[in-house]
């Protein structure tokens, strides 16, 4: 968490302009590399087992680190507000517990790693090439399948996120009576078609995707779904999805494609779905930030689409109109939770 200024902070260095305001930037770099540590070392964890709070010579010791050098991260983590002292000894704070724990509902942790360890590192080789060239020398993915791991890490990472997100998405989602089979396109960590699942018994699911990210997920399907959650490799543009699916989920994708490439994989997801069948499209919709936050989240959203993809975010009036143009009517949108920029949009065939 970046450093909150105080009133006379903010009216210094963002009002005035009296500061150098790119400091905080800087401390922002720092405290991700900081809590990205503390994640690879343990600590939080530790932490949490601890019956009380915890000296940097004991904390050390427990994670296997020197007392000087955990004292300095750990004090530079209570500044940033992922810690809090008693006396000279650590403590989380709730922030902390509430989004950085491994049995949280919430944990963040596998977001922050990907990050880390795959997004930051492909940014650091790739980014001036987007900017200048206007897409990467390849796609993440195709850097992914060079190594399969990665895709383990991406996919946790991107269960993380999708975590946060679960109840209010599938809460937008109409699943009609008697819908037997589901799509989940570009489908991955597979979380939402699972919880679908869940809810509607009689339901079944395919998960398509890529070779390395299916085999990141197989093993994380619950043995409870085995019966009812299957999947399928391929590239979805081109291979063959399958036939008779009441509605089909198509989560995070559209913004990897361009506007020609979207109609051409409405019209396919068009064409194996059932009379009546439903598709459902999530994204991040261009224009719909309404707060400082929002907006920014978007921007860095659009920055990392390019970075990674060469691609963008789209406004849903326009994959409305794709979508009607791919054959979909009663096209309507419904906004996803409280972060503002997410939303659903629903087709019927």
């Amino acid at each position: 968490m970046p450093v909150n200024p105080n009133f006379i902070e903010r009216l210094l260095l963002l009002k005035l302009n009296r500061g150098p305001a790119p400091m905080l930037d800087l401390f922002g770099a720092a405290s991700f590399e900081s809590v990205t540590l503390a994640l690879e070392l343990d600590i939080f964890e530790t932490l949490s087992r601890a019956d009380a709070p915890l000296g940097a010579g004991t904390l050390a010791d427990r994670v296997d680190a020197h007392p000087d050098g955990i004292a300095v991260l750990c004090n530079f983590l209570v500044a940033e507000g992922y810690l809090a002292t008693e006396g000279e000894q650590y403590t989380l704070t709730r922030m902390t517990e509430t989004w950085l724990l491994a049995d949280s509902e919430t944990d963040m942790g596998p977001w922050l790693t990907f990050w880390k360890k795959l997004v930051f590192p492909f940014w650091a080789r790739e980014f001036e090439t987007a900017i200048r060239n206007g897409e990467p020398s390849q796609s993440i993915y195709e850097w992914f399948d060079e190594e399969p791991s990665r895709w383990e890490i991406a996919q946790a990472g991107f269960r993380a996120t999708a975590s946060l997100l679960l109840d209010d998405v599938i809460d937008t989602v109409t699943v009609p009576e008697g819908t037997e089979r589901l799509l989940d396109v570009g489908g991955g960590h597979g979380l939402y078609a699972m919880e679908l699942c869940r809810r509607h018994p009689g339901l079944s699911a395919t998960l398509f995707d890529f070779p390395g990210a299916i085999e990141a997920i197989r093993e994380n399907i619950p043995a409870e779904l085995a019966e009812q959650v299957d999947t399928r490799v391929g590239d979805y543009r081109t291979d063959d999805l399958g036939q008779g699916y009441g509605v089909a989920l198509l989560f995070n994708v559209v913004h990897a494609h361009d506007p020609a490439g979207n109609i051409a994989l409405f019209e396919r997801v068009a064409d194996v779905l059932t009379p009546g069948g439903r598709i459902v499209v999530l994204d991040q919709w261009e224009g719909s930030g309404r707060t400082p936050v929002s907006q920014t989240a978007l921007r860095f959203v659009a920055l990392t689409y390019l970075t990674t993809l060469g691609a963008d975010i789209y406004t849903h009036e326009e994959v409305e109109d794709w979508l009607r143009e791919a054959g979909f009517s009663n096209v309507q949108r419904r906004s996803v939770g409280p972060l503002s920029g997410l939303a659903v949009v629903e087709g019927i065939k």
